[in-house]
């Protein structure tokens, strides 16, 4: 069950981002110029800020907390590279983030909580406000545990940042590197300096199916003269229910022959099951029961992946192309009812 924060708690929360702020981080870090600071020896525990601002259009702070969570920002940054649609890569973000826009931007509640904090502000951004992102749901206002988290993350930002710009720290950004500020277990003691990133390209986490008997299966199934086209979309679209404890955006597992257009499957998936998963299934599914298509056509790198030991196993020549133009046809069609 969803609970709210105080309005003592939200004080906190803007006053430590509005003194970040005064600091000016943009003027000094690119989006890509990463900090990372933990608690600690474990590297895992990292929480890593890409600062928002530097070209001037719009400034804020992102917060990722661990790998997966920084696994999705360079998903974000590679984008293009992996073929994937913008909205796909933005709905699919696991991170906390700050950012300074404009009036309109803002929900009621948002709106709500700055007046009853006393801010007045005035013109382009300007207007503080908090969004929490999580795949297969819609961004949304930060619940009061997410709140907490985020003060107490600006607030090591705040003595990071100070540490980064009062001694002068030259990092090498460009090559893989991200400012690094550690705290001793007890938060008694810190260090700072340069420290390489834990990875700097995408972790696409291939599905392996380990089932002996199930890949033995699949290897004797007859040949087919068909071809299939794959895709997960997210939905786009809010859907609430008293089961959520904020809007979801359900992500959509879809299968289509790609001759005729029949479209195959189009599972809506739950905020926390795997969509691509699903499509696997789908597909071993489909193969049992229709047999092995001799092509199935994909339009990103992630999903190609999670394909790939199947196609290997089944002798399927997997192909990826920019687009797909049987599950598009349909996601148009789609999105005028929706």
């Amino acid at each position: 069950m969803r609970t709210e924060a105080t309005i003592e708690e939200w004080k906190r929360l803007y006053e430590v981002a509005t003194r970040i702020r005064e600091l000016n981080p943009w003027d000094l870090l690119w989006d890509m110029d990463i900090i990372g600071i933990r608690v600690g020896k474990e590297p895992e525990n990292t929480v890593f800020y890409s600062i928002l601002g530097k070209g001037g259009e719009c400034y804020g702070i992102v917060v990722y907390e661990g790998y997966d969570a920084f696994n999705s920002f360079l998903m974000l940054t590679m984008q293009e590279q992996m073929n994937l649609s913008m909205e796909y890569a933005m709905f699919n973000q696991s991170n906390f983030t700050c950012y300074w826009g404009n009036r309109e931007e803002l929900s009621v509640k948002q709106r709500e909580i700055i007046k009853e904090l006393g801010y007045k502000y005035r013109g382009k951004n300007n207007w503080l406000y908090f969004l929490s992102y999580e795949a297969g749901y819609y961004p949304y206002n930060l619940n009061q545990g997410e709140v907490v988290r985020m003060t107490e993350h600006l607030e090591d930002l705040e003595m990071a940042f100070t540490y980064y710009k009062e001694t002068d720290t030259n990092i090498d950004f460009e090559n893989g590197n991200m400012f690094s500020f550690v705290y001793s277990s007890d938060r008694k003691t810190w260090h700072f300096g340069e420290e390489p990133l834990p990875f700097t390209a995408y972790n696409f986490g291939n599905l392996v199916i380990t089932d002996e008997e199930l890949l033995g299966e699949l290897s004797k199934v007859p040949k087919g003269t068909f071809s299939l086209e794959a895709d997960v979309r997210p939905m786009g679209a809010t859907v609430s229910d008293k089961k959520y404890d904020k809007p979801a955006n359900p992500t959509m597992s879809i299968l289509a022959e790609a001759n005729t257009g029949v479209i195959i499957s189009c599972d809506m998936n739950e905020p926390n099951e795997d969509a691509m998963v699903r499509l696997a299934k789908t597909v071993i599914g489909f193969i049992f029961q229709e047999g092995v298509p001799k092509e199935i056509r994909v339009s990103n790198a992630i999903v190609e992946a999670v394909l790939e030991q199947i196609c290997e196993i089944c002798k399927i020549k997997l192909r990826r192309m920019k687009h797909l133009k049987r599950i598009d046809e349909f996601w148009t069609a789609m999105k005028r009812y929706r």
